[in-house]
Order: structure tokens, then C-alpha cells, then sequence
């Protein structure tokens, strides 16, 4: 089918957003968020709110708090490892997250990219060999990986972490959705950093808090730019309300894996049609030749996914968690969309390579 939109229909402006990655909710109520207002020092440093974040937050996963430090964002974590870790050249996928492109030519560092299939997978043989050739200083990854959702094995990512050791380098696991998808076991060295956000599972993006974990002489080099107060008290300070009561949070969570399920079963009325990758995020990519035209059908209707412009991703759409009183009529125009498409005539029903994945 065309990748233009070639139904009629009225088009709303509150459009629902399934473009953006973040929690369709907050985790704090309107009394709870003016508590944390009412109580928060703003004429005082935030020293005190950021030991009380780092003990809250290494609590809930039980790791050393003194092995954690906190940015504005994760995007300021992965800026800092670049310009402390990675001076001698950087290393990711193709595609992955588009930032880490962004914050290496700031700083004047060379990037190389190993490419995808045209399934978006990776073979991680190449992406081995490709180490031992250009010997970077720093390879940054996403786990689970963004924009695919996939996750990797563990023996892929240790053996991408014995090969940067090899080379005298450094592994960053950006673990931005690692709380939607499977435990899985890290790579291990001390040459492996951390970085995480409370900007997804726990939907407070708007706070800009990044977490990093690392040990030893990773540890140093990556805080060496940190400022003494990185984030402020308020926002330390709801984070901090989010963390203390852990049967509200146990809710929350929740409710965003269970619309993550929600959007998945939605996704299926589709499957016949578009290409859907199993997704260990809080959002799922669908690609192929008619996910555009899916694409423009919601959002005709409302509905906003992600929509790309650039190889590889031209024809592939990304679709975030919604709230989950978006489902129903989400669901209704999928279906819709498939049965305008089956009576037009215009589905190969003969066609292998429409198929899930």
C-alpha cells in the first residue's frame, strides 16, 4: 500500500502520544507532589536530599549506595562518558541511541557504527572483528536496545565486554528500559559502566534524573566531572517520595507493564500485515512496507507513533505506552485499518515476508 494516507475522516487535535518513551501517568498525586513542595529547602544546598536519594534508590535494588553517583539525566552520564572515557574514538550500533551521535561530535570524538540487518539484528562476530580493528575506547550500547525493544543475550554482551577489555576500553550498558524486559546477567570488569534514568518505568522524565554505576577507576574517571550539587533539591526530593513507599510504586509498575501488554495484544490485530518485533521496553517497533501506512491511519485519528526519516528506520514505526483508557478505541482503528485493507483488494495474502518477528 501507498505510505500516504488515502482515507477520509475527521482529524482531532488532542492527539494521543505513543511518540515520546515516557509513562502515560505520574507516580504522585497532586497532595503528595505539594507535600514534597511544602517540605523542600530551597534556601539550602541539596546535600542531605542527595544522600537520602542514593540510599532510597540503592535500597530498591539492593546495590551499594556508595557505588552510585546522579546527573541531570542519563544524557548527561552518557555526554560524561564520552568526554572521559571515550576521547580515542566511540563505538555503537546502527541504529541505536541517536544521542550518543549528538554528544560525541561536541566533543569532537569519532564514531563508528556497525550496521543492522535488514530485520534489524545484529551479528555480534562483526561487531567483535570490528573491535579489534578500530580499537575504540568506549562502546555504548542500549539494554534493552532502543529503538528495537530487543534484548540482547548475555554471552553477546560479555563477549562485547571482553573485547573492549582487550582493546583497553570501556563497555557502557545504557539500561534507560532494562525494568520492562527479563533479569539478565551483566557483563562483568571493572572496565563496565551503568547508566540508568527514572525517566521510564518510573515516569518522572520531567525531574532529569540519571543514575551511573560503575566501580574502581571507572567510577572515578566518570564522576571526576560531576558537579557538587549535579541535581536539585525538589526534584531529589520527589524521587526520593516515589522511592519510600514501595507498595505505591509496586502499583505503578504495574500498571506499566501491564499497558505494555496492552499495547502489544493491540499490535496483534496487525501482525498479519506489518512486522512487529518483541519488545523488552516500554514501547514496540513494527517495520516492513505497510507500517507507514498503519502509522498515518492513526494519526489521522489521533494517534501519534514515532515516525522515521532515516535509514535504516524509513520504513519502520515505533509505538510507546498509552494510558490504558486509549486501548479500546486504539484497538478499534487497528482493526478498522485491516479490514479497509483486506477489502480493497490490495494484501498479498501469497506474501512470506509479512511475518512476526
Amino acid at each position: 500500500m501507498p505510505t500516504t494516507n488515502p482515507y477520509t475522516f475527521e482529524r482531532s487535535d488532542d492527539m494521543i502520544h505513543m511518540d515520546r518513551n515516557t509513562s502515560p501517568i505520574s507516580p504522585l498525586g497532586d497532595d503528595a507532589i505539594a507535600e514534597v513542595i511544602k517540605a523542600t529547602k530551597i534556601y539550602e544546598y541539596p546535600g542531605d536530599e542527595i544522600n537520602q536519594f542514593k540510599q532510597l534508590y540503592a535500597g530498591y535494588y539492593d546495590i551499594d549506595p556508595g557505588a552510585i553517583e546522579v546527573a541531570n539525566g542519563s544524557d548527561e552520564w552518557i555526554q560524561k562518558a564520552i568526554m572521559t572515557l571515550g576521547r580515542n574514538g566511540v563505538m555503537t550500533l546502527d541504529p541505536d541511541f541517536v544521542m550518543y551521535h549528538e554528544y560525541a561530535n561536541q566533543v569532537d570524538v569519532p564514531v563508528h557504527t556497525i550496521s543492522c540487518d535488514s530485520d534489524f539484528k545484529f551479528d555480534f562476530d562483526m561487531v567483535i572483528e570490528e573491535i579489534k580493528i578500530h580499537e575504540p575506547s568506549l562502546f555504548l550500547i542500549s539494554v534493552p536496545h532502543n529503538p528495537t525493544g530487543r534484548m540482547f543475550r548475555a554471552e553477546e554482551l560479555q563477549a562485547l565486554a571482553d573485547a573492549m577489555q582487550r582493546v583497553g576500553g570501556y563497555l557502557v550498558l545504557d539500561e534507560a528500559y532494562f525494568e520492562f524486559g527479563p533479569a539478565y546477567t551483566r557483563p562483568e570488569g571493572k572496565h563496565v559502566l551503568i547508566i540508568r534514568t527514572l525517566s521510564k518505568m518510573f515516569g518522572v522524565a520531567g525531574l532529569r534524573i540519571g543514575i551511573a554505576i560503575a566501580k574502581g577507576e571507572t567510577f572515578d574517571k566518570i564522576t571526576r566531572l560531576n558537579h557538587p550539587y549535579p541535581v536539585n533539591s525538589l526534584s531529589l526530593n520527589l524521587a526520593s517520595k516515589v522511592f519510600s513507599d514501595r507498595t505505591a510504586l509496586d502499583q505503578f509498575v504495574r500498571y506499566q507493564l501491564d499497558s505494555k501488554k496492552q499495547l502489544s495484544e493491540s499490535l496483534r490485530y496487525a501482525c498479519d500485515k506489518i512486522n512487529i518485533i518483541e519488545s523488552s521496553t516500554n514501547f514496540i517497533l513494527t517495520y516492513g512496507d505497510n507500517a507507514r501506512d498503519l502509522a498515518d491511519y492513526l494519526i489521522g485519528h489521533g494517534y501519534q507513533p514515532r515516525i522515521y526519516n532515516k535509514a535504516p528506520l524509513e520504513n519502520a514505526v515505533r509505538y510507546s505506552i498509552i494510558g490504558s483508557e486509549h486501548y479500546e478505541r486504539f484497538n478499534q482503528l487497528i482493526k478498522e485499518w485491516s479490514n479497509q485493507y483486506d477489502k480493497e483488494g490490495t494484501r498479498d495474502k501469497g506474501n512470506k515476508n509479512i511475518h512476526s518477528t
